[in-house]
């Protein structure tokens, strides 16, 4: 009895223990429920060595399915494989199944009943057998499609801002307030280093120290003041200036702790160098018209005047000459100047006024410009003034060559002037030595000072009188009608044997027989009634011819 009573009470102590651990079961498995419901995890379990699988009903769930609208079966799951995931979801089963891993762990899409795919995230853990083979792979599936959206999305927005700001043609950075590039953006390569090289650098790793002391400055206020600057830099990059402006705004978050700024860089040259034309443009035509006024008498140089006229930094009460610039084929007699001429004609004048210390003006179709002794004076003190100008004449027939190749250049120089007449007196002598170089046929263009015209600074003071024309036609009025009228060119014969030293002379530079010349000088006396032997004569002819050009080249159409 006694050894009855003891068995039974060992019976109820095993069914104790084993409840216990029931109930302990119960806890977990509830527990795990709980888990699983409260992340909406599917279980799946697969058995390697029998190539089954089980899935529960959450798994089904996921993918819209009440528990028994599908099976276990592993074909259920590979149908509804994404056909671009299947080669990955195939290598990660091999892996498991040869034991190369001992985690299965898989982000893929399968098909919902809908027909639409939700991206999965599966999980599993292999389970070996005493001899470590794999045997099991327990895991659980959690749907992902709402997290791979929003990281789809936050990509995408991502791609389109970086896409953006490398399309746009500045370059924009994000930089730390150490001057640090964390990110840099933007397709201005030829002027800025916009590219990945950048990041990671700072400031006085990329540009010399002075200017990035400046920028480290400008990114430092801005996150110390929480407001927005600008600032235009000018730059040199190859030898040629370009100006840029610099945007620069506070950011909220941080990067390794510190604090961060956006800096927008635009490069404005072209922009810049608009707006700095157009107000040049706008000075020089007051300048111009103030200046061609006071040349043609419409303004009188009053003590009014001349405050206007130091204004516009015009200095009458100098020393100074005048350079009168023609550029062959933008100053014909013939036809107004046409756009693209008047858009030249400007950009020299721009040219000369940026890189000179000289006045300079529009006149008509020449390009005036006035240059006060102080200015053209040359180091060699043994060059007197009329040297120094025609070299200072020379440097800017150079700068003209260089900017416009191609271009013939004519330039007549001035004597120096003072006082308030200095101005027309200049403009006079110079206009009047660009128009003796015409009348020479100096084609290729040159450069001429005023003492080298001779005879012109005489019949400068005659032209435009009543009476020059009535001189040019009494003089050779008859050779001209001669070759009008038998379409000959006995008016060019007589200047060249006007201008040699003999006949055998004229006759090479005519490239005719001296014989033939011998014949057309007897002719041109017979049809003058003079004798081209005498001196006082041959003078009077050849001003006649001069004054004759001077008519012919300022002759209205």
């Amino acid at each position: 009895m006694t050894r009855a009573i003891k068995h039974s009470t060992m019976t109820q102590s095993d069914i104790t223990d084993k409840t216990q651990t029931l109930k302990e079961l119960n806890a977990r498995y509830e527990r795990l429920e709980l888990v699983l419901e409260a992340t909406g995890a599917g279980v799946w379990d697969y058995d390697l060595v029998n190539n089954k699988n089980y899935i529960d009903k959450r798994w089904k769930a996921i993918l819209g399915y009440e528990e028994n609208e599908i099976t276990d079966e592993l074909e259920e799951w590979k149908s509804r494989w994404y056909i671009e995931d299947s080669e990955k979801i195939a290598e990660a089963i091999r892996l498991c199944e040869e034991g190369q891993t001992d985690q299965f762990d898989l982000e893929y899409r399968l098909q919902h009943k809908n027909g639409s795919y939700l991206w999965v995230r599966s999980r599993g853990k292999i389970i070996y057998n005493e001899q470590h083979e794999p045997i099991r792979v327990v895991g659980a599936i959690c749907d992902i499609t709402k997290v791979k959206e929003a990281a789809d999305r936050i990509i995408e927005s991502e791609n389109k801002l970086k896409d953006f700001a490398r399309a746009i043609p500045d370059v924009s950075a994000i930089v730390d307030e150490d001057g640090r590039y964390i990110e840099v953006f933007g397709n201005s390569e030829h002027y800025l280093k916009a590219n990945r090289e950048m990041v990671g650098l700072t400031f006085h790793q990329l540009f010399p120290s002075e200017l990035a002391d400046l920028m480290l400055e400008d990114i430092r206020q801005v996150i110390a003041t929480g407001e927005n600057r600008s600032m235009i830099r000018e730059m040199n990059f190859e030898s040629v200036k370009r100006y840029f402006e610099g945007r620069t705004a506070p950011m909220q978050y941080r990067v390794n702790g510190k604090k961060t700024a956006v800096v927008v860089v635009s490069d404005i040259t072209e922009r810049y160098e608009v707006e700095r034309m157009l107000k040049f443009t706008y000075e020089l035509q007051r300048k111009s018209d103030f200046i061609n006024d006071i040349l043609s008498g419409n303004i009188s140089l009053t003590e009014k005047t001349l405050e206007i006229a130091e204004k516009l930094k015009i200095n009458f009460r100098g020393s100074l000459c005048c350079f009168l610039i023609n550029v062959l084929g933008h100053s014909d007699k013939d036809q107004r100047m046409n756009e693209h001429s008047k858009q030249l004609v400007n950009r020299l004048i721009y040219l000369i006024s940026n890189n000179t210390n000289y006045l300079v003006w529009n006149n008509c179709d020449k390009i005036g410009v006035l240059c006060e002794s102080n200015f053209i004076k040359h180091s060699n003190t043994s060059i007197d003034l009329t040297q120094s100008s025609i070299l200072a004449a020379s440097e800017l027939k150079a700068l003209i060559s260089n900017a416009e190749p191609g271009l013939t250049i004519s330039i007549g120089i001035s004597d120096f002037h003072s006082g308030i007449d200095s101005i027309k007196n200049s403009y006079k002598e110079a206009w009047n030595t660009l128009i003796s170089a015409q009348c020479q046929m100096h084609k290729d263009g040159g450069i001429f000072h005023y003492k080298d015209v001779g005879l012109f600074q005489i019949l400068s003071l005659i032209y435009g009188k009543d009476y020059s024309s009535d001189f040019v036609r009494k003089m050779i009025g008859c050779i001209i009608d001669y070759d009008k009228e038998k379409g000959s060119d006995l008016l060019i014969t007589l200047e060249e044997i006007l201008q040699s030293n003999n006949l055998k002379d004229a006759a090479n530079k005519l490239f005719v027989h001296y014989k033939t010349l011998v014949f057309r000088k007897r002719r041109i006396e017979e049809i003058l009634g003079v004798s081209l032997e005498s001196v006082d004569t041959r003078l009077a002819l050849a001003a006649a011819i001069k004054l004759h050009k001077l008519i012919n080249i300022n002759q209205p159409t």
